[in-house]
């Protein structure tokens, strides 16, 4: 009776021990609610609540009163037996196989504290149903598991040796049913249930720290992200932002949750970015559209925008990536590439100008000789009629004099071309600062000339290491704003002004107008790409962001200062690259030598070219000619290799003379030291590569016959001098 009244008083217990039976372990794993009420004396069942009403003074069944005096002596064994327990569980974990769990891998002392703790929240449960003790060890386990790594199982592993300590001290204590009332298999029963609250409480924790874990780690990397990432409702309206967007933007999150994400867009992009929301709102495939921005700043950003339907949501999620410097780039490479083909087009114009300019020039010579020679045999007998052929003879001189000047003036318009069309020339050489201004001048001076007057101040200027061709477009760019922006008035009202100084080390220019000048705000964003004062629909520049990468690139610094109404004043400091990046110097020509009479060889595709050359030279010399390569080879097989001089065109159809020089020098070898090479301008990679490579005499169109007579002295000598 004594037992009876004693399993009465200890019924809510057993009622919340029977929800975790040993065959609902095996099978299910209970709800949050079934799992926490095993102590609170409330049985959960599917019924009405006025059958739990009826029910709540019902007397225990068989199975629970079992239950209830299996826990009381499973407590009061846990209690007597303390230590035993500890000490069976803690050897029984301690020799799991490793693969069942990394848990064993952990200290002896962590896993005794480990198993003291399990089973003084057990005795507490078991006690007063309480799982306080349990809530906080669980707490401490899946932490431990996320520090450490071990496997999500191992700690359930751990606890269930509870039950093999337990069965294990009730064989070594021989206590029976009469001792406490209820059988050994009963008392194992109820280690089970108190194993499955476990557990179930362990998952349910796990879970939640797993939860937390992922927005923890979905919120870093929000946050962390080089991209703008935003929420939106259906209607577009702002709901959440990470930090990048303040950082790019300017702007306060908090100030702009509850505004439409279109609001940043400019207006002319406005229609693009509601697209992209509308689609997003119709779970519609995603799309990306390219968005300008503006910041608080005053900026213009270039973004992509990519926005995608939330999965379950009525929300999507928008992707904003910065693609300003990336598009930029962009546009500067085509701006190059523009440049190159302008600058391969002036090369192909310039080759094919040197060609007529230098039969010219090669005639005019030989007419105005000629002039002379009359002069010289007529003087002594001059009288009568003679005097007038002096005068037609000196008129002759006169003129192949001033068309001399003419063609001379067309060679350095082709020689500035062919240096501005070397923009993208990767070896710096030794610039003259002030020549480059006047490149400049003279290849803007059509349009600049006619809206205003140019003055010049140019101070003593070393020479520096850099890229003339790149600086050339930097002050030609100068030089056309300064046009563009002046105003309609009278040419002799508008000025630009070139100021030159060097000063401790560094070189100054400063490009200074009278226009219409620059607010301060456009002044302050006049070298971001794609800054522009024109309409929205404009296509925007970059020209001097372009410029102000230039200078950066060969040690400098752009700045500019403004105020409207009066004009603006650009200021370029360069230092220039350090001088050993110059190539290495090739040795200054000997002064030219006094030719015997030799064999001569001229090849060029222009035949007017090869007569000049011919008249010119028939007198002291034995002169051949060949309108290409292969009939260049066909002489020099027929005549055996013995000629004394070649001077060959580098650029010809079919065969180029560089084609050329690879089949003499398999066939006639001995001939390579005696060629020269004549070129209206190596525009092309691989004439650039040979003109570096093959250290034969060079000498460009059109072409002195002075010049042309030096070069011919030098191979007849034996030398091998390089001319331009």
């Amino acid at each position: 009776m004594a037992a009876d009244e004693e399993a009465k008083r200890e019924l809510p217990e057993a009622k919340s021990a029977h929800n975790g039976g040993d065959g609902e372990r095996r099978s299910q794993v209970p709800d949050s609610r079934g799992a926490r009420g095993g102590g609170d004396g409330e049985r959960r069942s599917q019924v009405g609540d006025g059958e739990r009403r009826s029910q709540v003074h019902a007397p225990p069944t068989i199975a629970e009163t079992s239950m209830a005096l299996a826990r009381r002596r499973l407590l009061d064994l846990c209690k007597r037996h303390k230590d035993e327990l500890i000490d069976d569980w803690i050897e029984n974990v301690l020799a799991l196989p490793p693969e069942r769990g990394r848990y064993t891998d952990r200290p002896v002392g962590e896993v005794t504290e480990n198993v003291r703790s399990w089973l003084a929240a057990f005795t507490r449960i078991l006690e007063d149903g309480s799982e306080t003790l349990l809530d906080e060890f669980i707490t401490h386990l899946v932490e431990q598991r996320y520090a450490t790594g071990y496997s999500i199982s191992a700690p359930l592993i751990a606890a269930s040796e509870f039950r093999t300590a337990v069965a294990g001290v009730l064989d070594t204590t021989h206590d029976d049913a009469e001792a406490g009332g209820s059988s050994s298999i009963d008392v194992l029963r109820a280690v089970d249930a108190l194993l499955l609250q476990f557990e179930h409480r362990f998952a349910e924790a796990y879970a939640q720290r797993s939860l937390f874990a992922s927005e923890e780690r979905y919120r870093e990397i929000v946050e962390l992200s080089s991209d703008v990432l935003a929420t939106i409702d259906q209607e577009g309206m702002l709901t959440r932002l990470n930090v990048r967007f303040e950082a790019l933007f300017g702007h306060s999150r908090q100030a702009w949750i509850g505004r439409p994400i279109t609001a940043l867009a400019v207006a002319a992009d406005v229609p693009a970015l509601r697209t992209l929301v509308l689609s997003a709102s119709r779970a519609e495939a995603p799309r990306e559209a390219t968005i300008r921005c503006g910041t608080r700043a005053g900026l213009t950003k270039v973004m992509t925008v990519r926005i995608t339907r939330l999965y379950g949501e009525d929300a999507s999620l928008a992707l904003m990536r910065d693609v300003t410097e990336e598009v930029a780039r962009r546009a500067q490479i085509l701006h190059s590439e523009k440049l190159s083909s302008i600058g391969q087009v002036a090369a192909s114009v310039a080759h094919e100008l040197n060609n007529p300019m230098a039969w010219v020039m090669a005639n005019l010579e030989q007419i105005r000789s000629g002039a002379h020679k009359l002069v010289s045999a007529a003087r002594p007998v001059a009288s009568g009629s003679y005097e007038d052929l002096l005068r037609a003879i000196d008129l002759i001189d006169r003129s192949c004099h001033e068309a001399l000047a003419g063609v001379e003036r067309m060679r350095d318009i082709v020689t500035d071309l062919n240096l501005f069309s070397s923009s993208s020339e990767r070896k710096p050489e030794r610039v003259d600062l002030v020549d480059v201004i006047e490149l400049a001048l003279r290849m803007t001076g059509p349009q600049l000339s006619q809206l205003c007057r140019i003055e010049r101040s140019y101070g003593e200027m070393p020479p520096f290491v850099g890229y003339p061709g790149k600086l050339s477009q930097v002050f030609v760019n100068l030089f056309i704003n300064a046009a563009q922006a002046m105003p309609n008035r009278s040419r002799d009202e508008n000025m630009v002004r070139v100021t030159t100084r060097f000063d401790a080390g560094v070189h100054h220019v400063e490009v200074e107008d009278n226009a219409r000048g620059m607010a301060p705000e456009v002044v302050e964003r006049i070298f971001d790409p794609f800054f522009t004062t024109k309409e929205e629909s404009a296509r925007p520049g970059i020209g001097l962001w372009v410029s102000r990468n230039i200078v950066e690139e060969q040690h400098g610094t752009m700045t500019v200062s403004s105020t409207p109404g009066v004009g603006t004043v650009f200021t370029i400091r360069l230092t220039g690259l350090n001088p050993t990046d110059l190539p290495a110097p090739r040795p200054p020509p000997e002064p030219p030598r006094a030719s015997s009479r030799g064999t001569i060889l001229f090849i060029d595709d222009e035949p007017m070219l090869l007569n000049a050359f011919a008249r010119a030279f028939e007198e002291r010399h034995e002169v051949l000619v060949a309108k290409s390569g292969h009939e260049a080879l066909d002489l020099l097989r027929d005549r055996g290799g013995r000629i004394d001089a070649i001077v060959c065109d580098l650029l010809m159809p079919q065969m180029s003379g560089m084609a050329l020089y690879d089949e003499i020098g398999e066939r006639f070898p001995q001939l390579l030291p005696k060629m020269a090479f004549m070129s209206g301008g190596a525009f092309t990679p691989s004439a650039r590569e040979f003109v570096e490579r093959v250290d034969n005499p060079k000498i460009a169109k059109p072409i002195s016959l002075d010049d042309l007579e030096r070069v011919i002295g030098d191979l007849l000598s034996g030398g091998s001098k390089r001319a331009h």
